[in-house]
């Protein structure tokens, strides 16, 4: 079978089955209210209200009020969340065309592990007890204190098995359940379903953000191999960040800060609805400016990176120089610098519409665009300072209980060369991944099982105009084919078995299977033990199979080291008679033939293989 037809035929099996219901007209009312704390009367922000059984939901705004529209007329209970308050429920009668009122005092309570549902392990709604896998979530307040510095890693840093490594101001790598290194990309990050990664090398752009932390959402923490529900490179575990729809963010906000490294930030958003209630739009905004950590290694002697560490540290430190000193900055003829470093900027913006249909499902189109300047990143080839790059997106989606569809797309322009600080070259990047998603999602046996089911379709091009990639495999075009499914099923109140599986197909890799088992074992609300087996594979990214740049100046070396060779057997043929020499293969002319200058070069290998745990 073709990859082609394998992949139709998943994605149609994969909607076919999607409950797909149509927005029946009916006659509706208005729900407003007001949640409060029960216990000193004061307003409560934030708080999850929904129309039970139809999945129309809102939440309060700052003020504790809310408005929920066109709810279906008759006998309705509406349903107040928040975490750390006990659910409540308001029971009102909604007639056609007129407003009733649903006001809600909550109680304090204790925070129940068991109230908090997560998306992240199964793609698919369960209490954080009942996951078959560990995973977090990063509180709010810990975003929240966390946006004034753009850096989403510190965040996730806050996670129980959560190693973060950072290299530059924004040059960060995640990992969970392993060694981590400046070079790691074992953890696949996902927006709303969109890979943040770049596609080149597989890695994320932290400071590319198009929204603040404040705005994120719900940041979920998958520790462990995900590979049989997300595919490629959920090697060490899964961050899954689901942004609010703009109803849920009702409103505006600024956000001012600076701080040490000379920063500044700011950083605005408004969110409202319209045409009663069925539409909403999001728009954010914000720019970022500091100075840099990173300092100019260009000293001839070597010494620029002992001088920049010795505060640090006791080791020894090798001697390093590089041909290329920060932007802002130049160098002498021994290397010294002068001038000031060109702040690292980061321009961002985004934009969100949302239709809300009457069954509760959500119609999506949202895009954006960040445009970075002046990062430095550590890369395989060394250093690497983004000069100027843009990094526009696009997604939409329809979403509801029962099925996700969406489809996204990533790009990434370099606008003004890159540079290698190593060997001082200028390099070019241009990359497009277009995605196109499908999961469902139903139960069984009276809710005691539950089947997850999906399949996708990707495909990316990269054109780095023979600056990093041979110009035999540049400017390519490749795809990837994928299918996954996982079914639950309680065997009893208290056990939970758990079997999941993917299949992987593209131009890059052989065809992967990727198989997860579980038992989830919850004897209370609060308390879960799991035993899981899972397999989980990485591809070997852009750069680790076609890299082909200079990391040195040319060398005379090997000519020098042939030329030498050459004269040596000279003087053994003319020292030696002839009868010494019958039989050897000694000559003064060697077959190499290498060029008065031999270049440098870093090298991927096409012949690598997925790595596997």
């Amino acid at each position: 079978m073709s990859r082609d037809s394998f992949f139709c035929i998943t994605v149609v099996f994969a909607l076919l089955a999607v409950p797909i219901r149509s927005a029946i007209a009916q006659e509706t009312g208005t729900v407003t209210g007001t949640a409060s704390r029960a216990a000193e009367g004061d307003v409560l922000g934030s708080v999850s209200v929904t129309v039970a059984g139809t999945g129309q939901t809102t939440v309060t705004g700052t003020d504790g009020k809310y408005t929920l529209r066109r709810v279906p007329a008759g006998p309705q209970t509406i349903v107040f969340r928040w975490l750390g308050y006990r659910p409540s429920e308001v029971q009102v009668v909604v007639e056609p065309g007129a407003t009733v009122t649903a006001d809600a005092a909550l109680e304090a309570v204790a925070v129940s592990l068991g109230e908090i549902v997560v998306e992240g392990a199964s793609r698919a709604p369960e209490r954080i007890t009942e996951a078959p896998a560990a995973i977090s979530v990063v509180p709010e307040q810990v975003l929240q204190s966390t946006a004034v510095t753009g850096q989403a890693p510190l965040a996730l840093g806050t996670v129980p098995g959560v190693d973060v490594t950072q290299s530059g101001v924004n040059d960060f790598n995640v990992n969970a359940r392993g060694f981590n290194s400046s070079l790691n990309r074992r953890v696949l990050v996902l927006q709303d379903g969109r890979d943040l990664a770049i596609a080149f090398l597989g890695a994320q752009e932290w400071n590319g953000l198009t929204q603040s932390l404040q705005d994120l959402g719900r940041v979920e923490m998958v520790r462990g191999p995900g590979s049989a529900l997300y595919g490629a490179n959920a090697f060490s575990g899964v961050v899954n960040i689901t942004t609010p729809t703009a109803r849920e963010i009702l409103g505006n906000r600024l956000t001012v800060a600076g701080g040490e490294l000379e920063s500044f930030r700011a950083d605005g958003r408004h969110a409202s609805v319209f045409a009663d209630g069925r539409l909403g739009f999001r728009l954010n905004g914000g720019y970022n400016r500091s100075d840099t950590y990173s300092r100019s290694r260009t000293e001839r002697d070597g010494t620029s990176l002992q001088e920049e560490y010795a505060p640090a540290t006791d080791e020894p430190v090798p001697l390093t120089v590089e041909a290329r000193p920060l932007e802002g900055q130049s160098a002498n003829a021994a290397g010294e610098v002068t001038g000031d470093r060109d702040p690292l900027v980061n321009i961002y913006g985004a934009g969100r519409l949302d239709y809300y249909l009457d069954n509760g499902s959500v119609v999506s189109l949202d895009g954006g665009a960040a445009r970075v300047e002046n990062e430095i990143f550590v890369t395989g080839i060394g250093r690497v300072q983004v000069s100027k790059a843009m990094k526009p997106y696009l997604r939409a989606a329809w979403a509801a209980d029962r099925f996700n569809v969406f489809g996204f797309w990533n790009s990434r322009t370099s606008l003004d060369p890159q540079f290698s600080l190593t060997s001082g070259l200028p390099l070019e990047e241009r990359s497009d991944i277009f995605h196109l998603e499908g999961q469902s999602n139903w139960n069984f046996q009276e809710e005691r099982g539950r089947v997850v089911f999906g399949a996708s379709a990707r495909n990316t091009n990269v054109n780095t105009s023979g600056t990093l990639m041979n110009l035999v495999n540049d400017d390519r075009s490749d795809n990837l084919y994928s299918a996954y499914g996982q079914v639950e099923y309680r065997i009893v109140p208290e056990v939970r078995l758990v079997g999941a599986a993917r299949f992987d197909e593209g131009d890059l890799i052989e065809s992967q299977f990727s198989p997860k088992a579980a038992v989830v074992y919850s004897p209370t609300e609060d308390h879960s033990f799991r035993l899981s087996v899972n397999q989980a594979f990485q591809t070997p990214n852009y750069s680790e199979f076609f890299l082909q740049v200079p990391v040195a100046t040319p060398t005379q070396a090997p000519r020098t080291l042939e030329g030498g060779v050459e004269q040596y057997y000279q003087a053994i043929r003319a020292s030696l008679p002839p009868s010494a020499l019958a039989g050897l293969s000694i000559t003064d002319n060697l077959p190499w033939n290498f060029s008065q200058f031999t270049p440098a070069l870093a090298l991927g290998n096409e012949d690598l293989d997925v790595e596997k745990v």
